[in-house]
């Protein structure tokens, strides 16, 4: 029942007015119902509210972690990505240290970084800027930066 309203006559129920709902079973003869739809399913563009849920794991990133399976294997990892983005690591003084691609198949994946240069040396301890840069299939993007602090020993 939906009542409301700012008239008189609502009956029993006290309000202005009131409305019920009735089945009525389709009866016209030699009539059909014939209904046709189509779906079509699009990711939107990232927007920088999306982006906000973007971080580090761990942070800080000290010497070693649970995602690691060895003492060389380092490993950080971005998380709640959307489906397209590409992560730039800067280090403190606007150096480009990594460029990553992440591509999935799902909203809030994430994507790993192996704590290594474009040269793949091991990167020195400090604070390192990320710049991630997300698109849709409608075409729209949406930037943000963040930052991250890493503990290494010297190797």
């Amino acid at each position: 029942m939906i009542g409301g309203g700012q008239g008189t006559g609502g009956g029993s129920t006290g309000l202005p007015y009131s409305f019920y709902q009735a089945l009525r079973p389709f009866t016209a003869v030699g009539a059909k119902v014939q209904v046709a739809f189509d779906v079509t399913n699009a990711v939107r563009a990232a927007s920088f509210a999306d982006l906000k849920s973007v971080h580090t794991v761990p942070d800080p990133y000290y010497v070693t972690n649970e995602f690691e399976q060895s003492t060389d294997n380092k490993v950080i990892k971005f998380v709640n990505l959307p489906q397209r983005a590409i992560i730039r690591i800067y280090s403190s003084s606007g150096v480009l240290v990594q460029v990553l691609e992440h591509n999935s198949s799902t909203n809030g994946g994430d994507q790993t970084w192996n704590v290594r240069n474009r040269n793949n040396q091991v990167v020195a301890s400090g604070v390192y800027f990320y710049h991630i840069e997300a698109s849709g299939v409608s075409g729209g993007s949406a930037k943000r930066v963040g930052r991250m602090t890493i503990v290494n020993f010297a190797q």
